[in-house]
């Protein structure tokens, strides 16, 4: 069974590390904003094991800037826990969140071999492919109209 709860930005950092950061960009685990008041983070729990992690910040869409928004960041799932649905769990309930926190827009800064996953659940790709500059991998604005 999948449960998804509010963590602290401090659990996050294990697979922050472990899956957005091994061999790409260090140990750079702490975001800007982590802990502003309006950011929130969440994990998907099978039995008392966090499996997957979100953090989503209250921030405009830069390309957007009248709508209301939140920025979602640093999702990561452990490679045992991917296709048994509690990435698309997470992701609704931050989905959730956000819409009834007032955002009509949420975005992220994705993998470009994530974007699949993203499209399957509603987001769009905006602009043109770019290198990150924390990881070196290629990412793609996404967005979601809620």
């Amino acid at each position: 069974m999948i449960r998804v709860v509010e963590i602290t930005a401090d659990q996050t950092h294990e697979l922050r590390r472990t899956q957005l950061r091994d061999g790409a960009g260090g140990d750079a685990v702490v975001f800007d904003g982590d802990d502003e008041p309006s950011t929130f983070h969440l994990g998907a729990m099978v039995a008392d094991d966090i499996v997957s992690i979100s953090t989503w910040m209250l921030r405009r869409y830069p390309d957007l800037p009248a709508r209301p928004g939140h920025q979602l960041r640093g999702m990561a799932t452990l490679p045992s826990a991917r296709g048994s649905g509690v990435s698309a769990a997470l992701l609704h309930a931050g989905i959730e969140r956000c819409s009834d926190r007032g955002s009509s827009v949420i975005w992220a800064r994705s993998r470009v071999t994530a974007l699949s996953f993203y499209e399957r659940h509603g987001f769009e790709p905006r602009g043109h492919e770019y290198i990150d500059l924390t990881t070196g991998l290629p990412h793609r604005d996404i967005v979601l109209f809620v």
